[in-house]
Parts: C-alpha cells; structure tokens; sequence
C-alpha cells in the first residue's frame, strides 16, 4: 500500500504562547485543541479543517524575527463573512490585504498577526 499524506500542520512561532493562543481563539475564532500545561509552551488549535500548533520560544527576539516572515495561506469557504468577522473581532488587516481576486487564488485577503509589522 502506498503511503497518503492526509494533511500538514504548520507549527508557528511566538515569543508569548498565551498571547498567541489569545490572538487566534479570540481574533480569529479558533478553538483551543490541547496544550502541554498552564501557561501553555505549545499548543494546538483547530478551526474548520484547518489545524495549526503554536510553540513558544525562549528567545523572544527570535521569535519574532521568525514570525514576522511565517506564512500560513488557510483555505476559505465564505471568505467574505470570514474577513467581516475578523475585522469585527478587532483583527487588523495589512494596508496591501484588502480582499482581492489573484491568479492563485480566487479571492483572499492579508492579516497580521498581533506581532507583525504593518
């Protein structure tokens, strides 16, 4: 039998885990999926079809660094609504992030992260 890759997980950096567990469950409607303790240092979240992880990392600055050049392109159906309920929950939209039509993608908008660079 040949071996079939079902999915991947992106694991995304923080330099504060609960802040970024925060940030995804309350911005961006998430739900929390597991974590490895109270304050998480990793953890798990789950929205839709999508799933991503969340590590935190002791070198703050790094963590940023990092995150500030992750990408994570999510799949939406019934982008619109999604991109109204974002802005509604305070979520911040990059000055080039406005929804558009691409050749890779039939409609799809920016966000940032409550750590990134406008």
């Amino acid at each position: 039998m040949e071996p079939v890759i079902k999915g991947a997980i992106p694991v995304l950096p923080a330099a504060d885990t609960t802040e970024s567990l925060k940030w995804w469950t309350e911005v961006c409607g998430f739900k929390e999926t597991f974590r490895d303790r109270t304050p998480p240092t990793y953890a798990g979240i789950q929205r839709g079809e999508a799933y991503l992880h969340i590590a935190g990392m002791d070198d703050k600055t790094l963590a940023r660094q990092i995150g500030d050049q992750t990408m994570v392109r999510i799949a939406v159906k019934g982008i619109e609504a999604l991109y109204a309920e974002y802005q509604a929950r305070g979520g911040k939209v990059h000055p080039n992030g406005s929804l558009q039509t691409k050749p890779w993608a039939p409609k799809n908008s920016a966000r940032l992260t409550p750590t990134a660079s406008a």
